[in-house]
Order: C-alpha cells, then sequence, then structure tokens
C-alpha cells in the first residue's frame, strides 16, 4: 500500500467534500467511506491518515469504527 494517497485520490476526496451542504451530506460520506474502505481492503490506522494527506477537513473522525449516523 502506497504511504500517501495518489493524487487521483485526493483530487475525488476533495472534491466530494466540497460538495456537502448538509449534516446528511456528511452522514452519506461517512457511511461511503467506512463501505469502500473495508471493500478496499484499507486498514483503520490507513484510512485515519487519509484527510490529512490529503489536506481535507470532513468534520468527522475517519475511521471503520466511526458512527456515522450522530
Amino acid at each position: 500500500m502506497a504511504a500517501k494517497p495518489s493524487s487521483a485520490c485526493c483530487d475525488g476526496l476533495q472534491q466530494l467534500a466540497q460538495t456537502v451542504k448538509s449534516v446528511e451530506d456528511k452522514k452519506a460520506i461517512c457511511r461511503c467511506l467506512k463501505v469502500g474502505a473495508k471493500s478496499l481492503g484499507i486498514q483503520d490506522r490507513f484510512l485515519s491518515r487519509i484527510p490529512r494527506a490529503c489536506n481535507i477537513k470532513v468534520g468527522f473522525p475517519v475511521s471503520v469504527n466511526t458512527n456515522c449516523e450522530t
């Protein structure tokens, strides 16, 4: 696994982060990240580093253990 997400990955996440307009949007993105990480086999310790590596703020802890509904 790469030490840092690719620029294409970060670009996509930055675009996604810019679409957030509501709490429901944040919840949907949270659920999407959790499902995506699980299906791609991304370990939680790497998943939690993605926002900083891509210079984005998501407003919630990024983890497979995050409760997206709160």
